[in-house]
C-alpha cells in the first residue's frame, strides 16, 4: 500500500473555504476546510491510499451539499427535483442519494411539505383545477400517497366551486342568466383548460344560473 507524506496545506486563493494538499511525491489535491474539520490532517502526516480515499470520497459529497444546499436556498424543492438537477451537473450517483439522505434526516427535503406549499402556490395564483395540478406535479416523482393527501388538502381550502366562479367573474360572466351556445362553449372552455372535469364545470354552471 503506497504511502504520501503532506509537506504543506495552503489556504487556496481564489476560494478561501478550501484548502490544497501538497504531498512528497509532487502530488497537490484541493479538499474543503469543513472535510479537514471531519477528518483532520496535518503537515508532517502520511497518508495511506485507504485514508486518501476517505478524504476525496468526503470532499466529493461535500461538493454535492454544497450545489443542493445553494439549490434550496432559493426554494423549496422535491427529492426527485433536487435528484435531477444534482445528475446534470455529473455529480457520482451514490454520492448524490447519500446527500439526499443528510438533507431529509435534517428536514431540509421534504415532500410532504413541499407538496403543500406548492400546491397552495399554484392554486391560489393560477386558479388551477385538480387535473390541471396534477399535471403541474408530474415532474416531481411524488409518491402517490403524499400527491393524493394534497390535493383533498388543497381543494379543502380552495373549494373548486369558489375558485371556478373566480374564474368564470373574471370572464364577466354573469350569474343568474342562461347562457346561449357560444357563451357557453366559452366558458366550459375557460374552465376545462384550467384543469376542471366535466361534472364539476356543469355543476356551476347550474349553481351560478347559466343553464
Amino acid at each position: 500500500m503506497a504511502k504520501r507524506k503532506i509537506i504543506d496545506i495552503q489556504v487556496q486563493k481564489r476560494r478561501k473555504n478550501r484548502r490544497s494538499i501538497f504531498l512528497d511525491d509532487g502530488s497537490v489535491f484541493g479538499v474543503s476546510e469543513d472535510v479537514l474539520f471531519s477528518i483532520p490532517v496535518h503537515i508532517g502526516d502520511t497518508l495511506t491510499d485507504q485514508k486518501l480515499d476517505e478524504i476525496l470520497g468526503a470532499d466529493s459529497q461535500q461538493k454535492i451539499l454544497d450545489v443542493a444546499l445553494n439549490l434550496l436556498s432559493f426554494r423549496m424543492r422535491s427529492k426527485a427535483e433536487l435528484i435531477r438537477r444534482l445528475k446534470r451537473k455529473n455529480f457520482n450517483e451514490d454520492g448524490i442519494y447519500a446527500v439526499m439522505e443528510i438533507l431529509q434526516t435534517k428536514g431540509y427535503v421534504d415532500d410532504q411539505k413541499f407538496a403543500r406549499v406548492f400546491a397552495r402556490e399554484k392554486v391560489r395564483r393560477k386558479l388551477i383545477g385538480p387535473r390541471a395540478l396534477r399535471s403541474e406535479f408530474s415532474v416531481h416523482g411524488m409518491d402517490s400517497d403524499i400527491l393524493e393527501h394534497t390535493l383533498k388538502k388543497t381543494y379543502d381550502e380552495f373549494p373548486e366551486y369558489t375558485l371556478m366562479d373566480q374564474l368564470l367573474a373574471k370572464r364577466r360572466v354573469p350569474l343568474n342568466k342562461p347562457l346561449d351556445l357560444k357563451e357557453k362553449n366559452n366558458a366550459v372552455n375557460t374552465l376545462r383548460n384550467k384543469g376542471f372535469s366535466w361534472d364539476r364545470i356543469q355543476e356551476i354552471l347550474v349553481k351560478r344560473g347559466n343553464i
